[in-house]
C-alpha cells in the first residue's frame, strides 16, 4: 500500500467496517469465488473527477487482478489499491 489518497481501492465486504475513512461507490465479486469487494477512495481524495473518468474500468481491473489470485493460487488481500491516479494519464498515452 502506497499510502496514496488518490489511489482507488478494493476492500474485502467483510473489513469495510476497519476503513472507514473511504467512500465507497460500488461493490464487484470475485469471478472465481465470489468475494464481495467495495471499490472506492479516501475521502480525502482529491481526484474525484479522475476517478469518475475511470470508473467503468475499476471493476475489470479488479476481477483481473482477483483472477490473477487464484491463478496463482494466493490469497486475495483485504485491502488493496487498483491503482495511483497520478498514473493514469500517463498509462492513457
Amino acid at each position: 500500500m502506497t499510502g496514496d489518497v488518490n489511489s482507488p481501492v478494493a476492500i474485502l465486504d467483510k473489513d469495510l467496517a476497519k476503513y472507514p475513512s473511504y467512500t465507497i461507490e460500488t461493490f464487484e465479486l470475485c469471478d472465481c469465488c465470489g468475494a464481495r469487494f467495495a471499490i472506492g477512495y479516501h475521502q480525502e481524495c482529491k481526484s474525484h473527477a479522475a476517478i469518475d473518468r475511470r470508473s467503468d474500468e475499476l471493476p475489470k481491473m479488479l476481477r483481473e487482478m482477483l483472477a490473477a489470485d487464484h491463478g496463482h493460487e494466493r490469497k486475495h488481500k483485504h485491502f488493496t489499491e487498483i491503482w495511483v491516479i497520478s498514473n493514469w494519464d500517463a498509462a492513457a498515452s
